[in-house]
């Protein structure tokens, strides 16, 4: 991308990071000539009016929080490109990226930086704010390996109204792999939700990997409903027994039985010895697994798990935001049926171009560039002199073929055009004939639509163009562009 600014203040010169929700920047500063991380949406989502809302509670969350451990939000504002944050850049690394490099941290790196994330929660908990999505890759790591926790973007007042409208009902806002047991039930959240989150990444520092791997975000999350935190010593057999305990201690699986503030759970980090890290969860407990502390586990009788595990399938399904990093989990209620809830997720699909009724292709070396991921580039008919429409070629239409692997079952399909105005209709590959009815039809806005599919859809759908708009520098042409194309649906229907 081309540097662009923030009006008479901010130019930015490259990207640094991107997540689900929004991208951003390494920028200038040109008033206080200093740089600066410059967040924006991504375009895709500057009207869903509950992610820019997220956005901008963001910034005010943190604009009152002032601590060496929190990322400072400097400014805020709007141009052509949509509202903006202005934060403190801080030059290094996320935690995530560091452990992917170096594996498992050495015992006291793991211990301190954890320790500065808790003692950063201390304060924010200290005014009312829950951050709510605790994870490595939310702890940056600056050039001297301090902790800054960032991304306050889900977080919620304690004492505010249940989230104000911003979850929509019935669900929960996290990331499924360091996710609290009360999230992933859709209950309500508190600073222990943040401690467990933490209790979580000390883990990861302490062992290079995850506690809870699964194959879906749905797995993940039942995983931290039904299983024990297995004593790290397990997985990393050099780990010292105090901060062992504090990570069980911290991940405890009910609220009451973690540290009961985050300064308490920093003063034992801190302090090898300090703290209440003695009382892991007991063993009575229902929801834990009796462990010694080589790791060894007596596992709950087999029969009583699979029906508990049945149960908890029953009851939460769960789809991914367009944000990347964020996972709403829906805490539905229901019939105690042991078959998950299908999970809607973005398919994989492959796309080429269609024209069966010019037999040349159709600007096939654009492809890519619908469906990279990339909202800057785009994939465009050819220029067709004159015509805006189909009716005088042999040809009714152009567009793109979507394919879908076998066993999957489309819902949805979401597309952001770069040309407003032209037409399209979503069809099945052997249907063109415009006696037969399209299953959806529509106008191209510019901005992210997104089309429901009816039940019983194949793997092979097409967007097919119907009409074009002018070329912007010959209006004696015309063509329609897209910048990008996605298919949404479930992975496997099974049986």
């Amino acid at each position: 991308m081309s540097s662009t600014s923030a009006p008479g203040r901010y130019v930015t010169e490259r990207q640094i990071g991107r997540g689900g929700m929004a991208t951003v920047w390494k920028a200038h500063d040109t008033v206080l000539e200093r740089d600066v991380a410059l967040k924006r949406l991504r375009p895709a989502l500057l009207d869903d009016g509950e992610i820019a809302e997220r956005f901008r509670r963001e910034a005010e969350a943190v604009a009152g929080l002032s601590h060496p451990g929190i990322v400072r939000m400097l400014d805020r504002g709007e141009d052509a490109e949509g509202p903006f944050l202005v934060m403190e850049l801080v030059e290094g690394e996320d935690l995530k990226a560091r452990i992917k490099r170096d594996g498992p941290l050495p015992p006291d790196d793991a211990r301190r930086i954890c320790a500065q994330v808790a003692r950063a929660l201390e304060y924010a908990h200290g005014r009312g704010l829950v951050h709510r999505d605790i994870k490595s890759q939310n702890v940056l790591l600056d050039a001297e390996g301090n902790a800054k926790l960032t991304d306050f973007g889900i977080a919620r007042l304690m004492e505010g109204p249940a989230d104000s409208g911003l979850t929509r009902t019935g669900m929960m806002v996290g990331s499924s792999d360091y996710l609290a047991p009360e999230q992933a039930e859709g209950r309500a959240v508190d600073g222990r939700t943040d401690i467990y989150a933490l209790g979580i990444v000390l883990w990861e520092c302490l062992t290079g990997k995850l506690p809870f791997p699964g194959e879906s975000f749905v797995s993940v999350a039942m995983r931290h409903v039904t299983d024990a935190l297995p004593d790290p010593r397990s997985a990393a057999p050099g780990v010292p027994a105090q901060l062992a305990a504090c990570a069980m201690r911290a991940a405890a699986k009910r609220p009451e039985q973690r540290f009961q503030g985050a300064g308490s759970f920093a003063h034992a980090l801190e302090e090898p010895g300090g703290g209440d890290t003695a009382n892991l969860p007991p063993v009575d407990d229902p929801w834990h697994r009796d462990q010694d502390v080589t790791g060894r586990v007596r596992r709950e009788p087999k029969r009583t798990r699979k029906a508990r595990l049945g149960v908890l399938a029953g009851v939460i399904a769960a789809a991914v935001v367009a944000t990347g990093g964020y996972v709403l989990i829906s805490a539905l209620g229901g019939d105690g049926a042991s078959k998950p809830t299908p999970v809607i997720t973005t398919l994989p699909i492959t796309v080429k171009d269609f024209d069966p009724q010019g037999g040349d292709g159709e600007n096939r070396g654009a492809l890519p560039s619908a469906s990279d991921n990339n909202l800057m580039t785009a994939w465009t008919t050819e220029k067709y002199q004159g015509v805006p429409e189909f009716g005088g070629y042999p040809k009714t239409g152009v567009g793109l073929l979507l394919m879908t692997n076998a066993g999957t079952r489309p819902t949805e399909i979401d597309i952001t055009s770069t040309t407003p105005g032209a037409t399209f209709e979503i069809r099945r590959e052997n249907e063109l004939d415009a006696t037969k009815p399209p299953i959806a039809s529509g106008t191209f806005d510019g901005k992210l639509q997104k089309i429901a599919l009816p039940d019983g859809m194949p793997q092979r759908l097409v967007v097919w163009i119907t009409r074009l708009v002018p070329v912007p520098d010959d209006a004696t042409k015309f063509w329609a562009g897209i910048g990008e194309v996605s298919v949404r649906g479930v992975a496997n229907t099974g049986s």
